[in-house]
Parts: C-alpha cells; structure tokens; sequence
C-alpha cells in the first residue's frame, strides 16, 4: 500500500527493509531464483496433476489456479519470464506433453506414480480377462445352440 504513488515508491526504494532484502538477494540471486523457481513448478505441476490428473489442459487456466492461492510464488519471481518459456520448460523437462494451438499452450500431465501405473495396469489385465471370458461364454453358448 505504500507504493501507490510515485513518492511512496520512492519512499519503499530507500527502506533500510527494502535495501536490506535487495543486499540479501544481491548476494545470492541465483540461489534465491532457483528456490523460488522450484517451489513455483512444484506448486503448478501439484495443481495440474491434483485438479486435472491426465487430462489436456489450457496451460493459462492451470496458472490461475495456481495464482488463486494466496501462498502461491509470482511467476515474477522465478527464472521464467513468460509463461510460454514455463511450459515449453515442462515439455522439455518430460514432466507434460506440451502443444501450442491458435487458442493457446495446453498441457497434458504424464502420470509417473508408480503404484498408479500398477494399478492401471492391473484394470486393463482384468477388463481384457473379462472379455476373453465373455467371448468363451458366447462361444460355449452358440455350441450348445448348434447341438
């Protein structure tokens, strides 16, 4: 709030608070840009995968999502400038398949949970035994039909 106009800024800029955090930060900006940008992938991929799981999402829409969160990391704050380069980063990094269309990025998160993986696995084993079954049942049934 003490920002608002041009004296209040001016006023900010000379803070002992504010030369205090930028001499911290001036002294180890890569460190500080680099948790910060951790803790923003993680907050984002966190809320792709929890919300959306596999599902193709606008890659905007997850980021207000994110933002609505009133702990969330600004995206100002990390080593992305724009959210195109964040996306682009997941596509590269293998965690989303990643397209670009004429109504924006989407993103699709790649599932690597272990015993989700095990457990999809197992549905679709069971669901082909069912229908193997079904078809031998049927089969089994038109013998008997012909007799």
């Amino acid at each position: 709030k003490q920002c608002r106009d041009e004296n209040g800024f001016k006023c900010h800029l000379t803070s002992d608070s504010h030369l205090r955090q930028m001499k911290i930060f001036r002294d180890n900006a890569p460190g500080i840009m680099d948790d910060f940008s951790a803790e923003f992938e993680k907050g984002y991929v966190e809320t792709l995968r929890r919300r959306h799981g596999t599902q193709r999402m606008n890659a905007n829409n997850v980021y207000q999502e994110v933002i609505q969160d009133k702990h969330h990391v600004h995206m100002n704050s990390t080593k992305w400038t724009t959210l195109t380069d964040f996306v682009q980063y997941l596509g590269k990094k293998g965690i989303c398949v990643v397209e670009e269309t004429e109504r924006g990025w989407y993103v699709t998160y790649i599932e690597r949970d272990p015993t989700l993986l095990a457990r999809q696995e197992a549905q679709r084993r069971k669901a082909e035994a069912d229908q193997r079954e079904e078809r031998l049942a049927a089969e089994r049934r038109e013998v008997l039909r012909m007799e």
